[in-house]
């Protein structure tokens, strides 16, 4: 079936997107954040989340003609045919994971410990990125 360059594009600028407005965001202090703010914090992490979990699956499927149980296994897929380092495929399962919690648990989210976590970097997503884009401009 082969890779659809223009999904992953598209894909790849949503993520693109959402890591520039939690920056935006995160140039605030935590208590200058509105409601509102920390809302749009959640949902960007979960665009992010799911951009990287359909590049995964596929990759997986249409390259490598797996078929993963899940986006984790995606990336843990990945990451044993060395498409990306392990560490990378480690914490974008961690945001994976976050993206679940913020769906399904979101009484339990305390937005300072989110909050401090984005302001680290997306160092990772972006590795992971680049090497997608590398990848579907040599195909």
């Amino acid at each position: 079936m082969g890779i659809d360059r223009e999904r992953i594009k598209k894909l790849i600028s949503e993520i693109r997107n959402a890591i520039s407005f939690i920056s935006r965001c995160s140039e605030k202090s935590f208590e200058e954040l509105t409601d509102s703010d920390k809302y749009a914090i959640r949902y960007n992490i979960i665009v992010i989340a799911e951009a990287v979990s359909a590049i995964a699956l596929h990759i997986c499927r249409n390259i490598y003609g797996l078929e993963p149980e899940t986006p984790t296994h995606a990336l843990k897929l990945l990451a044993d045919r060395s498409f990306i380092q392990r560490s990378v495929s480690e914490e974008l399962v961690k945001i994976i994971r976050l993206r679940n919690l913020l769906v399904h648990r979101y009484w339990v989210i305390d937005d300072k410990i989110i909050y401090d976590a984005v302001k680290k970097n997306f160092r990772y997503v972006e590795e992971f990125i680049e090497r997608v884009s590398l990848f579907v401009g040599s195909i």
